[in-house]
């Protein structure tokens, strides 16, 4: 797949335009690390993966958000959730370009993290290593972008 295609793919999983499901959970997330203080923090709210999709992925998105970078921390709310299993994807977009900068690889320039602070080897890493379990017990998380 060329780099440029897994590029555009990437950072279409934080499309803002998308619909929160129905329900009465709210998940507050507080992305950490922000530096250089400007650009843009884009946050996308994941739901797992189908057998035919990724994760992150649009297809998995089922909310996103961002706010310019206003300090090393920036706070995001996503209401009106159905209890369950949920991960997050974030990135930096510290030159305000409005999409994930990458090497010819594919690999991000720009800081990037998930929830519960999860990694992947090579590329991001899985549902399972960044779900989240939001209920009346689970209401926020930080994400630390590097």
């Amino acid at each position: 797949m060329p780099a440029q295609f897994k590029r555009s793919l990437y950072a279409l999983c934080f499309v803002l335009s998308s619909v929160p499901a129905a329900g009465a959970e709210t998940l507050a997330i507080t992305v950490a690390g922000i530096e250089p203080v400007q650009g843009r923090v884009y946050v996308g709210l994941h739901r797992a993966p189908g057998t035919d999709e990724a994760f992150p992925s649009p297809q998995t998105m089922i909310a996103g958000s961002w706010r310019l970078a206003h300090g090393p921390d920036v706070r995001f709310v996503f209401s009106d959730l159905v209890a369950g299993r949920y991960a997050v994807a974030v990135f930096h977009d510290a030159n305000g370009n409005e999409q994930l900068d990458a090497d010819l690889l594919g690999i991000p320039s720009e800081p990037t993290g998930f929830s519960n602070d999860a990694r992947g080897f090579v590329g991001p890493p899985s549902f399972d290593k960044a779900a989240l379990q939001v209920n009346a017990e689970r209401l926020e998380t930080t994400v630390t972008v590097e």
